[in-house]
């Protein structure tokens, strides 16, 4: 007898659903489930983005105004954070540490020394995450820090003009702080610069120089002078290791936001960081010198606005070149108006170098402004 092969043709959407059957009964219980979709970390925001920078900005508090927070982040995965509570800190707490990225390269965490607050990061924008928050745009705008970007090399000069510089902290290579930068001075430390010369005022010594900036934003000073007094060792050494950090060019790098900054670095990776004040020229336009007296006693009067007030008593002094006293000083005034940057102690009998400016420029009563220079001459008088 002869046999017959019989074939039978199925449809081909039965065929497919044997042919799974079968690999399903041999492939491992573990591989049962459809596994999750896996992120591309080709395009999360570490690998896609330039996300290393400054950013800035103002959050939320719960008993104050705001938090004025700045973050920088590093390529190395180090991170500089600064927080001041408004109305409450008197200066910014920075602290310095490391991050870490989550599994998907768009969330990083900072270490202990940032208070692990977690941080999603998009183009030129972080996003600071609420306990229990998703990791995905939309966020808050409330809770956001835009990137800073440096001024360029051209700007430089015209910046570092325009504002008076106290430096806040100072670091080695290894973040550690430098000795007696700025904490032994008895004063803070300022850096200004005017039509190319230099100053620093803050430690024993007032030091000065020529400076100039490069193309790439290098800030470089020629030979310092200073003046010559001897004072505690503690503010020597601030003189010092000043003049050390400056004996070769800086890079410089000028942030301005809701505070404009100035960051210099040595080529041994010191750094100094400056907050930057403008200077009333840069307010208030050409000021002229005067020199003004001020009584240890003040005397009443009526204010600007004819109300009753303690005033001031001043009268206008005059010196040659050579800081001589020339003629003689008139009668006592009364002195209704304000010195910007002075603060009257009873007693104290005061001569000031002042700056004063044309108050037409910049509205109000009177015909001038006053911002204190210099205390030149000071003594106190008995009652």
């Amino acid at each position: 007898m002869t046999m017959q092969t019989r074939w039978f043709k199925l449809p081909l959407t039965a065929l497919a659903v044997a042919a799974i059957a079968v690999f399903s009964a041999c492939a491992p219980l573990t591989e049962s489930a459809p596994k999750a979709a896996m992120p591309d970390p080709a395009h999360s925001s570490r690998n896609a983005l330039d996300w290393a920078g400054t950013y800035a900005g103002t959050l939320p508090c719960a008993n104050c105004p705001g938090l004025q927070t700045r973050l920088r982040l590093n390529r190395d995965e180090s991170f500089e954070l600064s927080v001041q509570y408004l109305e409450r800190d008197p200066e910014p707490k920075v602290s310095r540490g490391r991050f870490s990225w989550n599994a998907n390269g768009n969330a990083i965490t900072l270490d202990e020394q940032g208070g692990g607050r977690q941080l999603l990061v998009g183009e030129g924008r972080l996003a600071m995450l609420a306990t229990g928050a998703a990791a995905t745009w939309p966020q808050d705008g409330q809770r956001q820090l835009t990137r800073l970007n440096p001024l360029p090399a051209t700007e430089l000069p015209r910046t570092l003009e325009a504002h008076r510089w106290t430096l806040v902290w100072a670091t080695d290579a290894q973040g550690q702080p430098i000795a007696g930068l700025p904490a032994a001075s008895p004063r803070a430390i300022h850096f200004s610069f005017n039509a190319g010369r230099f100053n620093i005022e803050g430690g024993c010594n007032r030091m000065m120089s020529g400076y100039q900036v490069d193309a790439e934003g290098k800030l470089g000073f020629s030979r310092m002078a200073s003046t010559m007094m001897a004072c505690e060792p503690a503010a020597m050494k601030v003189d010092a290791a000043l003049a050390e950090l400056l004996a070769a060019p800086l890079k410089s790098e000028v942030l301005a936001g809701a505070a404009t900054t100035l960051r210099l670095t040595s080529p041994a990776n010191a750094t100094l960081f400056f907050t930057g004040q403008m200077t009333p020229e840069a307010r208030y336009g050409q000021a002229t010198r005067v020199f003004m007296e001020v009584n240890s006693r003040t005397v009443a009067c009526k204010n600007a606005q004819g109300a009753n007030a303690e005033c001031l008593q001043v009268r206008e002094r005059r010196f040659d070149e050579q800081g001589l006293t020339v003629g003689t000083p008139g009668a006592w005034l009364p002195f209704a108006e304000t010195i910007e940057g002075y603060t009257h102690q009873p007693g104290v009998r005061n001569v000031l170098r002042l700056k004063r400016f044309d108050r037409a420029a910049v509205g109000g009563g009177a015909p001038y402004l006053y911002v204190l220079d210099m205390v030149v001459e000071s003594a106190t008088e008995k009652p």
